[in-house]
């Protein structure tokens, strides 16, 4: 009989699959330079080399699930897995606060990049997010919490509260399932534009899951967008707002390990407030 481990990195692995199977439809228009960045990487391995980091992904992904602390071993695996040699900097690999601001001081971007030996895929434009460099106008963080308050109250009928400390709590439901997001919002180049976290309790549910995102389930990501543009920021908000479903999807569909839900402690152990 396999153990609660088991079935739970192989549940995980075949979301990932799906995902794969799909060409990436959903982690590729995610505004995230670190997605982009592993989805850069990933393509070019081969199947071999492919199955091993989806391994590892998963692997990792579980432990938050479980509720059981992360081993050194795993997080060592996972963080020599996700580095990614000769993928920085450039177009695609900056987040756009940070590439307005070098446009603005310097003019002409990709000239600047090659001046500095920037070149190849780096300088090749995301393009489900952007389509020419004019578009590289970061969206303001006010502009951002109207879309998702309008998004999040048509798909979830989810109320806001600002809790202060640029993070906002938008409390919903989804079919028989109560959906809390919290979104921290910046307009910093030292900070993710967005920065989201999805906590999910169903109805017959006994555990309460641990804050998630549909980037982390994956392994992929931490649910920290960069590449936010006042062209992109509508779809993508959209995209947000699917991302939030698939997440609850996720957890009314997680296996039964032990006879109990995956999670956190048996009492659910205290839920963030807003």
């Amino acid at each position: 009989m396999m153990d609660s481990r088991t079935i739970l990195v192989g549940w995980l692995r075949s979301q990932f699959a799906e995902e794969k199977s799909t060409g990436f439809a959903r982690l590729r228009r995610v505004p995230d330079t670190h997605v982009i960045r592993f989805l850069d990487h990933f393509a070019s391995l081969n199947e071999v080399e492919q199955t091993s980091i989806a391994a590892v992904l998963s692997e990792w992904a579980s432990y938050p699930l479980s509720g059981t602390p992360l081993p050194q071993t795993i997080y060592e695996q996972f963080a020599r897995a996700t580095a990614i040699p000769g993928r920085s900097g450039g177009l695609r690999y900056t987040n756009v606060n940070l590439l307005a601001g070098l446009k603005k001081k310097h003019g002409d971007l990709v000239n600047w990049f090659q001046s500095r030996g920037i070149g190849g895929m780096a300088l090749q434009l995301p393009e489900l997010l952007v389509r020419d460099v004019s578009e590289l106008v970061p969206v303001k963080p006010a502009s951002l919490r109207r879309l998702v308050r309008t998004a999040f109250a048509q798909r979830f009928a989810a109320t806001d509260r600002d809790m202060g400390s640029e993070i906002w709590c938008y409390d919903g439901t989804l079919g028989e399932s109560s959906v809390r997001v919290m979104v921290r919002y910046s307009g910093r180049m030292s900070r993710p534009q967005l920065d989201y976290q999805v906590q999910v309790r169903s109805a017959n549910q006994v555990r309460t899951l641990p804050p998630l995102c549909f980037e982390s389930v994956l392994g992929v990501g931490f649910g920290q967008w960069d590449y936010l543009t006042t062209v992109n920021a509508e779809r993508s908000v959209e995209l947000l707002g699917e991302l939030v479903e698939s997440v609850v999807n996720f957890a009314e569909r997680l296996p039964v390990l032990n006879g109990a839900e995956p999670g956190v402690a048996a009492d659910g152990g205290p839920e963030q407030d807003c």
